[in-house]
């Protein structure tokens, strides 16, 4: 089985519009993976190049961002709007 990396390594997460596939989580998997992040105490950062692109919705793709900060989780983001 895959074991989680040890404590206060850093995970990149694609927030929306996954890059090169371009599938998303489901809110359930968000769900899922910020719990893993913060019981594993692991350090996101978030690639949200592509915000707007994925829904056509600039609020919900941007509800992993939402979650993770809702459960008090520190957390980097790269934000680029050379695309949006």
């Amino acid at each position: 089985p895959l074991k989680p990396p040890p404590a206060g390594s850093v995970i990149l997460l694609h927030a929306c519009a996954h890059n090169p596939t371009g599938v998303d989580p489901s809110e359930d998997q968000w769900k899922q993976i910020a719990t893993v992040c913060k019981e594993h105490k692991l350090i996101p950062l978030m690639d949200s190049a592509y915000q707007g692109y994925a829904t056509g919705d600039l609020d919900k793709d941007a509800y992993a961002i939402r979650l993770f900060e809702s459960m008090g989780m520190e957390f980097f983001l790269c934000q680029s709007f050379a695309k949006n």
